[in-house]
C-alpha cells in the first residue's frame, strides 16, 4: 500500500481546484497530524467536506514527542511542525510546498514533494496529457496557489526537452 503524509496547503489547493483525484491516482492512502486536520477543519468550506469525506485521508496522532520537540524548534507553523514529525516518525514521503518547511523536511532526511511533483507523477503515469497537467496548473493558481514565474517556467521547460 503506498501511503504519503501531507500539510495542510497542498490539500486545500487540491481539494479547491477539484483535483484531490492526483493524489488516489498513485497514492492508496494519505495520513494527516490532528493539526493539519484542525487547520482543515477551520476553513469551515467545502475544502473541509472534501477532505473530511473522503475515504483515502486519515488523521494520525504523532507519537514521537522527541522527533515533535526536535522540529517545534524550528517555528514552523503548527500544521507543517506535526506533518514533518509523523513523516520522520513513520519514514514516509511528505506533501508540503512552503519553502521554509520543505527546506527542514529534506534537511532532516524527509522526501518530499510537492503539488508540482503530484502533477508530474500524474502525467509520467498516463493519467494526465501534457494540456490537461496545463490547465490543472492554471486551476491550482485560480484558487491562490502561489508559484514563481521563473519556477513555473523551470516545470513547464522540463516536459519539453
Amino acid at each position: 500500500m503506498k501511503i504519503i503524509i501531507s500539510d495542510t496547503t497542498a490539500l486545500i489547493i487540491l481539494a479547491k481546484s477539484n483535483h484531490l483525484d492526483l493524489l488516489t491516482n498513485f497514492i492508496d492512502k494519505v495520513y494527516i497530524p490532528k493539526a493539519v486536520k484542525q487547520e482543515i477543519a477551520y476553513k469551515n468550506d467545502i475544502v473541509k467536506v472534501l477532505i473530511e469525506h473522503s475515504n483515502f485521508i486519515e488523521t494520525k496522532e504523532v507519537k514521537s514527542q522527541e522527533i515533535l520537540s526536535d522540529i517545534q524548534a524550528t517555528n514552523l507553523d503548527v500544521g507543517e511542525t506535526e506533518a514533518i514529525a509523523l513523516a520522520l516518525e513513520l519514514g514516509l514521503r511528505l506533501i508540503i510546498d512552503e519553502k521554509m518547511g520543505r527546506k527542514i523536511a529534506t534537511q532532516k532526511g524527509v522526501r518530499i514533494i510537492g503539488l508540482l511533483g503530484i502533477l508530474e507523477a500524474n502525467y509520467k503515469m498516463g493519467f494526465i496529457s501534457y494540456i490537461e497537467l496545463l490547465y490543472i496548473l492554471e486551476d491550482f493558481k485560480r484558487v491562490d496557489y502561489r508559484l514563481s514565474p521563473r519556477l513555473e517556467k523551470m516545470f513547464l521547460d522540463d516536459f519539453l526537452r
